[in-house]
């Protein structure tokens, strides 16, 4: 896709721009906008050219950023934000916004789009709950939610549409897990299961590392990390996680990691891993 201000850039004039059009080199996709070559366009195309057609500072967002990001599948739609006053092209869907944060801005495959999060609050203005809940599951498995982003676009929102169905969704979709009750819940299965009391938020020490663990049991050289919601959301959290479990494991050290469903949800199928875990043989 190219624009007829990048065709001007490399040198070419008007006429020359008309003679490509006529010889078939350029095809016409929106005023000013042209495929190189052929029609046969992509959806990806499609939003690149619904970007260029929009002008300076546009973006695609709502579904078809949720398609950039693989949030969401999208066939139909080529939605864009564009800056407040412009008009959209015709046969694109454009949204008004007085000011876009550079944080909301990102690119896909040198297409500008809309973050993530900002991604996010678009697309909880035009979807149902449900299918808000399967972007948000989405965006779990491809380690792209980062709440802190989300409430800090939630706070600029400053009404906007799609600002309340967002912050439902979030509380509705994330355990309320303190890392507190988390820990308290814990240590209540361990205590109605009969099972050895660990020590608590211990410090397990070697010649290159210092690690606080959640639960240590010394003489089964057992650790249980709690993977609670708030300090295990974002790709950084898993890599400092998988760090430290590779400390602990190279160490001999046997780690099991819990979740919020885990300790309240599955107790029995925990328990029977606990219990298993605590008989197996210690190896150093």
């Amino acid at each position: 896709m190219v624009s007829v201000g990048q065709l001007r850039d490399l040198g070419l004039s008007q006429d020359a721009i008309g003679r490509r059009v006529a010889d078939g080199q350029l095809h016409r996709i929106h005023h000013g906008v042209f495929a190189v070559g052929h029609r046969l366009l992509s959806m990806r195309a499609r939003y690149m050219a619904a970007v260029l057609a929009s002008g300076t500072g546009a973006v695609a967002s709502h579904r078809s950023g949720g398609d950039l990001w693989g949030l969401r599948r999208n066939s139909r739609y080529i939605e864009v934000t564009v800056p407040r006053g412009r008009r959209g092209a015709h046969g694109i869907t454009a949204y008004r916004s007085r000011m876009m944060a550079p944080a909301d801005r990102a690119e896909v495959d040198g297409i500008p789009i809309t973050s993530v999060s900002r991604t996010l609050l678009d697309l909880a203005a035009v979807l149902g709950a449900r299918d808000l809940g399967y972007v948000l599951d989405r965006a779990e498995r491809l380690q792209v939610l980062d709440l802190a982003r989300i409430e800090d676009v939630l706070d600029r929102a400053r009404g906007r549409r799609g600002a309340g169905a967002l912050r439902k969704a979030i509380d509705g979709w994330r355990p309320a897990d303190t890392r507190s009750e988390l820990e308290a819940r814990h240590l209540d299965l361990i205590i109605d299961a009969g099972l050895p009391v660990p020590l608590l938020n211990a410090v397990v020490r070697g010649e290159r590392y210092e690690h606080t663990v959640d639960a240590y049991w010394p003489a089964q050289r057992m650790i249980v990390q709690l993977d609670g919601f708030d300090y295990h959301r974002t790709r950084r959290d898993r890599e400092r996680d998988a760090t430290t479990d590779a400390d602990l494991e190279l160490a001999a050290y046997r780690v099991m990691r819990l979740t919020w469903d885990d300790i309240v949800v599955h107790v029995a199928r925990t328990v029977r891993r606990l219990e298993a875990a605590l008989r197996a043989p210690t190896q150093v």
